[in-house]
């Protein structure tokens, strides 16, 4: 037996980059045992040989029969060692088996030699992150160097067997060493729609720089032809972007060219400047059914192109962004865009001063594609004056506002292509805030949490004016005391609403929030006295469970309500569960009765099910579906997912559901076939993490 310093494990250990260099807990927890038992003694490393000859006047060193070398995370058994210690080269003949518990790597190989301090060759290797007495997957190769200076390795003639089948062949294989990025081929993906056919795609992974990457996939529709996808990605100092786009010349389905652009960046420049690009765009309404992942049937009715460009400094705040839109769904009405939209505010912190000061304007081209409705430009200036009062236990803000609005307009709806008005604005805006021991719940304490705000907008000739209605007017809770940006609508309204909660005095987890609220309307030509009774409920439970729910329901017509009903639960080993609820009824007609279910669960540590469903209860109808499985093992996971959907009407009118079925062998140290079936489950069960192992 032989202890010396670790020159051995810097001969072998850059096969360590073939295999997943983080060693995320509990990923190899299905194999059973560990790689490599503890090593009791002491040294940094052992090593043990039938005959052993050192020659010290040029550092030779050679052991023969019966070689086992070890250390902590590293074993080596040889026929053979010759090496040169001065020299620091030499070879393990005969190696019968190596382990490495980095990236739990192990395998043999004809001969292992070390051609210097950073590079070393192995002949007739073979590698596996399996246990080695159950192999289910294993990489030959005919020779590989590792060259640890550049951090990157290259195999030549591999082949990849499963279940000791050949599967794969390459005759060059290049390889990062550890978590490096290099250029090279990805795994492909494998999957079967009605629409598309079967589909095969085979990526290329681009390293430009450091800071720079792009995945160039290729895609051939069984269908359709063959579709070239690109996605490329930067991060600078100053800021981040990525570019997602995809060209198909002359679909054979389609019968023309079809392509789509997806790009966001975002970039700051100083401590006032920023940027924004978001630009969504596809040749045609129908792309996103046809080719988002094949199974997004949720697509939205428009796509979004936006720019802005802002500076803020000292309160000050401008900003100039304009925004288009792209019709992709069929839809009673378009949004209007901004072309552009210039902006200017000021609101300084003036926490010192009784009286706060704040001015917001803007100057806005408004562009609408449906040619009757009004469109023009709109500017707007608003000063404000308030006089915030603060207490621990309650809040008062007085204010009064005078809002300037007029309009240039090209199409204009009234008598005049330039209308205007000028308004005061009056507000005030009071809650008070509460507390008290709970006497059922130790340690638990109640809120109660009033709050009232009266706003006040007298009538100069508002209704005359357009209502390019860019802001959302949705009704929820907090909406009630948040009027729209530049809302000059004549009103005189009360909004009345009450919040109270359930706070663990240590911690601050908030186990109930509860809140009503409607708005007061007593101008003469409101249309109605009061406005529906708005809800909110979130409710968080033991054991995971969570409960969510508004519902708003008009207090003079019971048939007219609108409820959102969430129960999600989380539990250990990735499990997950959804269940939601949607009703929307208008006088007694029902727009919107759907109910949603998805869930992961796992039925052993190596089995686990995925399914969901969307079911209209209205028209009886599954919208969509899907079920899947999955199966672990130490070194490989096998996921199947078959979903279903309805998207598009045939040429008489039907949806029919549609399927799709993919397939994903991840080989787990090596890579997969296929990694679509992943973000799609994360995308449809709320809460499911692929990445968290099981334990």
């Amino acid at each position: 037996m032989l202890k010396l310093a670790p020159w051995a494990l810097l001969l072998v250990t850059p096969m360590a980059g073939l295999a997943a260099a983080d060693e995320a807990s509990g990923r190899w927890a299905l194999c059973g045992a560990p790689l490599l038992a503890p090593v009791d003694d002491d040294a940094d490393l052992v090593l043990k040989g039938e005959t052993l000859r050192y020659d010290h006047t040029d550092g030779r060193l050679l052991i023969d029969q019966a070689v086992q070398l070890r250390e902590a995370g590293l074993l080596i058994e040889a026929d053979s060692v010759d090496y040169q210690l001065d020299a620091d080269r030499g070879r393990f003949e005969g190696v019968r088996e190596y382990r490495i518990a980095a990236g739990h790597l192990q395998g043999s190989a004809d001969r292992i030699i070390r051609e210097g301090p950073a590079r070393s060759r192995y002949e007739g290797v073979t590698f596996s992150t399996c246990m080695p007495d159950n192999e289910l997957w294993r990489l030959d190769a005919r020779q590989a160097t590792v060259n640890t200076d550049t951090r990157q390795g290259r195999a030549r003639h591999s082949v990849l067997s499963i279940a000791d089948v050949p599967v794969f062949y390459t005759p060059y294989l290049p390889f990062p060493i550890g978590e490096e990025r290099m250029s090279g081929l990805l795994a492909p993906t494998l999957g079967q729609s009605d629409r598309n056919g079967t589909t095969v795609a085979l990526p290329w992974y681009w390293n430009i720089a450091p800071n720079q990457d792009a995945t160039i996939t290729p895609t051939v529709y069984g269908k359709r032809g063959v579709l070239l996808g690109t996605q490329y990605r930067y991060l600078h100092e100053r800021g981040q972007g990525e570019i997602n786009a995809s060209y198909l010349p002359n679909d054979d389905r389609f019968g023309d060219d079809r392509w789509a652009i997806d790009q966001t960046h975002d970039w700051q420049m100083g401590n006032a400047v920023r940027g924004e690009l978001r630009q969504q765009r596809t040749s045609d309404p129908d792309y996103n059914d046809d080719f988002n992942n094949d199974f997004d049937y949720r697509s939205a009715s428009f796509l979004e192109s936006r720019a802005q460009l802002s500076w803020a400094d000292q309160g000050f705040i401008a900003s100039v962004d304009a925004q288009d839109w792209q019709r992709i769904a069929n839809d009673e009405s378009s949004p209007y865009a901004r072309r552009p939209r210039v902006q200017f505010d000021y609101d300084p912190i003036q926490a010192e001063r009784p009286v706060k000061f704040s001015i917001a304007s803007a100057y806005t081209d408004f562009y609408n594609a449906d040619a009757s409705q009004a469109q023009g430009i709109e500017y707007n200036v608003a000063p404000r004056l308030s006089m915030p009062i603060n207490a621990l236990a309650y809040r008062f803000e007085p204010a009064v506002a005078f809002q300037h609005s007029g309009y240039d307009l090209t199409r204009p709806e009234g008598d005049t292509d330039s209308p205007s008005a000028s308004v005061p604005i009056y507000t005030a805006d009071a809650s008070v805030f509460l507390e008290r021991p709970h006497t059922l719940f130790n340690g638990v304490y109640q809120t109660l949490e009033p709050r009232i705000q009266y706003r006040n907008v007298p009538d100069r000739g508002q209704d005359a004016l357009p209502d390019f209605g860019s802001p959302s007017r949705t009704r929820h809770y907090a909406r009630l005391f948040r009027p729209t940006p530049f809302d000059n609508e004549h009103t005189e309204q009360a909004s009345v609403g009450l919040t109270t909660r359930y706070i663990d005095n240590q911690t601050g987890r908030e186990y109930l929030r509860a809140s009503l609220g409607q708005a007061f309307y007593y101008h003469d030509d409101a249309p109605r006295d009061r406005s529906d009774y708005i809800t909110e409920l979130r409710l968080s439970l033991p054991r995971g469970l969570v409960f969510d729910a508004d519902y708003r329901w008009d207090p003079e017509d019971a048939d007219t309500n609108k409820l959102r009903a969430l129960l999600r639960w989380r539990g250990a080993h990735r499990a997950a569960a959804n269940l939601a609820l949607r009703q929307q009824e208008d006088r007694g007609d029902v727009a919107l009765n759907q109910i949603t279910a998805s869930a992961a669960l796992p039925i052993t540590p190596q089995w686990q099910v995925f399914a969901g469903v969307r079911e209209d209860l209205e028209a009886e109808q599954t919208l969509a579906r899907f079920f899947g499985i999955q199966q672990s093992g130490c070194c490989h996971s096998l996921r199947v997912v078959v979903n279903e959907d309805r998207r598009l009407a045939d040429s008489a009118g039907r949806r029919t559901l549609e399927q799709a079925i993919l397939f994903e062998l991840e080989l787990k140290g090596l890579g997969g076939i296929g990694d679509r079936i992943r973000p799609f489950l994360s995308d449809e069960i709320d809460g499911y993490n692929a990445e968290r192992p099981y334990p």
